[in-house]
């Protein structure tokens, strides 16, 4: 009697896996022995071995059988060997999380896993058990017995968001109860780090962080994804040394850049290759930094011959890095700063922000113009916090990053006084570590270079100081302001403007457009005094006194 009470408990495995169902009479309340039992009714589909899901799961689950070799997905061939052992060595309850970003394999890697097993994969889609409003503990316990009557592992599709969660508390509860006690093997893929904390007793927890892929692996799975399609190969070297892609991303990479060239109508071209890479960045970064549209080229820069070798060579270290880094085994000598961060010093309207404009265009990445004064927060770890969602955003984007008057935060550091002094400190080091970890570009942009701290300045691989222009620089600028189809008048003297007045080039820039309005409102014609009425606005907006000395005989033309 007492093992029959037992057998027909709530956490029997008879009710707990939804085996029988258990029913009253109606008029009145018999004891637990005295009830009515039936068999449920997909229990006894799998009796008569009908293939079917539980009706309750049916838009939520998928059973597979999978056919995939491990060896052609690209990972370290010792990670895939621990992978492999695990699976064979813990057949009692194994969880594998597997860490990576979209398009990393994480799916592939447990379908290839369940090939070598010779068992099938249920995939489970949480995202749509939780949106159907589904009792947590009931429909995770369904999941559990759909995967033992078919000898299944699972794949718990959309565990990241579940686990993170806070107002998915009963979800999480339930989750973790669901892949502890299951005999088989759970595969939860994380988009980020999470660990069980001893939420998990039971069966043996793995987090496996999925690495980057190589340059080597990069351009491997370019060549197979390209199969027909091959471009220049040059182009196909940089596409795997400039966009740090999952094999994912790759795929559909490829995918839109066909897309494009058939709308086009023509052969793939290496823009098109370009669009797609930049296409699979993620949109994260967009929410936390400005997105910087690069116009410019080598031809708009004017610059001393010396800063322009300097900035060329920035482009040079991205696109060797592979070749430095991996097959020269540099690499193994840098734990950290395998990026390129560089500083960018000269008074406003030098060229800075041109400057980083034209290596994001010639390497084909995204520029993203950070605000420090949007990062950096008065309250304790949050400043730290943002810094690490920029980073982690701007890897997933494969882009530049800007940080536009850097001396603000990276200023000359003074005796410590307070907690406050303390607290900058620690949010300016932990900012050079995301830098130094950050394999990409950055850029630190500065008005003032003596402001900047010189030990902070040592960490970084690359300063440039953009010198004020010269005459001979300024003409040439003046030159390059006014483009080939503007009606300039004859005698608009620009020999005399260059060293009249001396004005950085985005003053120049924005005095040749307005003394573009102005012709356009007047004579149709750019002439001297639409220039030297746009030179007297520019002063003015830079506070600068308007005098005969500088204006001379033109003084009369801006009189009133």
């Amino acid at each position: 009697w007492i093992a029959a009470r037992v057998a027909f408990a709530p956490d029997s495995p008879l009710i707990r896996h939804r085996i029988i169902q258990l029913f009253e009479d109606g008029q009145r309340s018999p004891p637990l022995l005295a009830r009515f039992i039936k068999l449920d009714d997909r229990i006894v589909a799998a009796l008569l071995n009908q293939a079917t899901i539980d009706p309750l799961l049916e838009s939520m689950v998928r059973l597979s059988w999978p056919h995939r070799a491990l060896s052609s997905i690209v990972l370290p061939i010792d990670l895939r060997d621990r992978m492999r052992q695990a699976m064979i060595e813990h057949t009692d309850g194994l969880i594998l999380a597997l860490q990576g970003s979209y398009g990393s394999g994480r799916r592939a890697i447990a379908e290839a896993l369940c090939t070598e097993a010779g068992v099938p994969l249920l995939l489970v889609n949480l995202e749509r058990m939780i949106g159907a409003d589904l009792d947590p503990e009931e429909s995770t316990q369904r999941v559990l017995r759909e995967a033992l009557l078919n000898g299944a592992a699972i794949l718990w599709l959309g565990g990241n968001r579940t686990l993170q969660e806070e107002s998915l508390s009963a979800w999480q509860t339930a989750l973790l109860a669901a892949m502890d006690t299951y005999p088989g093997c759970s595969f939860l893929p994380l988009d980020q780090s999470w660990e069980s904390r001893g939420a998990l007793q039971r069966n043996w927890f793995q987090r496996i962080e999925l690495p980057p892929l190589t340059y080597g692996e990069r351009e491997q799975i370019w060549r197979s994804r390209l199969n027909g399609d091959s471009p220049e190969e040059s182009t196909l070297l940089g596409l795997a040394s400039t966009f740090r892609l999952t094999g994912g991303q790759i795929r559909d990479a490829v995918t839109m850049a066909r897309s494009l060239a058939r709308w086009h109508g023509g052969e793939i071209t290496r823009d098109d290759f370009y669009i797609a890479c930049r296409a699979q960045s993620s949109g994260r970064l967009d929410s936390m930094a400005h997105k910087i549209k690069t116009t410019y080229d080598w031809d708009d820069i004017v610059l001393p011959p010396d800063q322009l070798s300097q900035l060329k060579e920035i482009c040079s270290q991205v696109r060797h890095r592979h070749t430095v880094l991996e097959r020269w085994g540099f690499d193994k000598h840098l734990a950290m700063g395998k990026g390129v961060n560089t500083l960018f010093a000269g008074s406003s309207g030098t060229g800075k922000t041109m400057s980083a404009e034209i290596i994001a265009s010639d390497l084909g990445l995204e520029l993203y113009k950070i605000d420090l004064s949007t990062v950096v927060s008065k309250y304790i770890g949050e400043t730290e916090k943002n810094l690490d969602r920029i980073f982690t955003a701007a890897r997933e984007a494969n882009a530049i990053l800007f940080f536009d008057e850097a001396d603000a935060l990276f200023g000359k550091r003074s005796e410590v006084k307070d907690a406050h002094d303390r607290y900058a400190n620690i949010e300016v080091g932990y900012l050079l570590q995301k830098m130094e970890e950050y394999d990409g570009v950055v850029i630190l942009a500065t008005n003032l270079r003596k402001n900047m701290d010189d030990a902070f300045v040592r960490r970084l691989h690359v300063a440039i100081d953009f010198p004020f222009p010269e005459e001979p620089d300024r003409l040439r600028i003046w030159q390059k302001a006014f483009p080939p189809e503007a009606p300039i008048a004859p005698e608009v003297d620009l020999a005399f403007i260059a060293k009249q007045f001396k004005l950085a080039g985005g003053n120049i820039r924005n005095i040749a457009l307005l003394s573009a309005f102005l012709a356009a409102e007047s004579t149709g014609q750019i002439e001297m005094i639409h220039i030297v009425k746009s030179i007297k606005r520019e002063y003015q907006k830079m506070g600068k006194l308007v005098t005969e000395t500088d204006f001379g005989r033109y003084m009369a033309l801006i009189r009133g």
